[in-house]
């Protein structure tokens, strides 16, 4: 299991080659530049997709975080019947792996990231988008209306992790020309319009 989210930012399997953990690496590094993107989220997103690319490059840092993922998300229980000793043992090998003072710890106070990605990949259709800005007032955190631009789309989504689902569905049912589509990436289906 990919603990910290490391092949989820980059959108790769954990069997990817260094090809593809470099051109995913390049692909989200130039989206998320803080120079070319001026979200607020921009700059903390560089970090997470740095930080990544630093351990999955390095193939000692990798195993070494493959075998700490794997250590503490897939130990297998012997029964059902599980001593408490067991499961205090299994909460120091947690604490281990996220101390500071860890022989196994890569430097990194986080267990767990923030992944880029949502599950709900919203979609503008530029030949619907008339940028009335609705989207915007209600979820401004997610989408942005630029007027000044003279071809569309005008608005854009600026995080779709930015906030809860429920928003951004009234800030889509908010335009008039349904031009935000709302699709679930795990199963495919277009939840919205």
């Amino acid at each position: 299991m990919d603990s910290r989210g490391y092949y989820a930012i980059f959108g790769i399997s954990q069997d990817a080659n260094f090809q593809e953990i470099k051109k995913s690496y390049r692909k989200l590094a130039k989206k998320y530049h803080p120079d070319r993107n001026k979200s607020p989220h921009a700059e903390e997103t560089i970090k997470k997709i740095n930080e990544a690319f630093e351990i999955l490059s390095d193939k000692r840092k990798r195993k070494q975080y493959d075998l700490e993922s794997s250590n503490i998300f897939d130990q297998k229980d012997q029964n059902n019947d599980e001593e408490e000793g067991n499961s205090s043992n299994k909460q120091m090998n947690s604490y281990k792996f996220a101390s500071a003072d860890s022989k196994s710890n890569v430097g990194y106070d986080n267990l767990f990231l923030d992944t880029i990605r949502s599950r709900f990949h919203i979609i503008i259709e530029p030949s619907l988008c008339l940028a009335f800005g609705g989207c915007e007032s209600i979820a401004p955190k997610v989408f942005v209306v630029d007027k000044s631009k003279h071809i569309n789309p005008k608005a854009r989504v600026e995080s779709e992790t930015a906030d809860t689902l429920d928003r951004i569905i009234m800030a889509a049912q908010a335009c008039p020309t349904k031009a935000i589509k709302i699709i679930d990436r795990y199963t495919g289906h277009q939840i919205y319009p």
